[in-house]
């Protein structure tokens, strides 16, 4: 069995950590379908897992309706503590969780197809990359993101031979909760 030395296993962390997976849960952004954990201490009646909708807000006992979609883990904590305490609590002590993440879906001409959990900020080619990369098959340069947006859908299409073969980066784009990406066949 092959062994990876020390300085390897760092440039497979430090690669991870460049594509946002090795971030901490605390520097996580959160986005719009994470399952959240909200723990009070001492406070039974306050801890509740929440989902964050698609209006990016969640619903919380004595406090009603808070936009977390978009904020870190540590933001989130602060705010729930800080509206916690101004009414209700003397210095209440909350912790957040994601207990699920939300998810894209890749599909068609990769040799991993299905579902990924987003972790930071997650990319078409990265997306691709996870799901095993393109067949032989796959046309490379029409990438499909289908994604919501208020009710209506929206097609976006990337290049990504253009990102592989001439490092043009500004063809990756930056997936969301639910988007769905598509690698049709190519055309020989």
């Amino acid at each position: 069995m092959k062994r990876f030395s020390p300085q390897h296993a760092l440039l497979v962390l430090l690669a991870f950590a460049s594509m946002g997976y090795a971030d901490s849960s605390q520097n996580y952004r959160i986005g719009v379908g994470d399952l959240l954990q909200i723990e009070v201490y001492d406070e039974l009646d306050l801890t509740k897992e929440v989902r964050v909708l698609t209006d990016e807000h969640i619903s919380f006992p004595l406090i009603g309706s808070i936009k977390a979609a978009g904020l870190t883990v540590v933001e989130l904590q602060k705010q729930i503590t800080h509206l916690l305490a101004r009414k209700y609590l003397v210095d209440p002590q909350v912790t957040v969780f994601v207990k699920e993440y939300s998810r894209v879906f890749v599909f068609g001409e990769v040799k991993s197809p299905g579902s990924l959990p987003i972790y930071g900020n997650m990319t078409v080619f990265e997306a691709i990359t996870l799901a095993g990369g393109f067949t032989e098959i796959a046309n490379q340069s029409k990438v499909k993101v289908v994604r919501e947006e208020r009710g209506m859908e929206q097609v976006y299409e990337a290049d990504v031979e253009r990102i592989t073969k001439k490092g043009d980066t500004s063809q990756d784009i930056k997936l969301k909760a639910n988007d769905r990406v598509i690698v049709s066949r190519g055309f020989f």
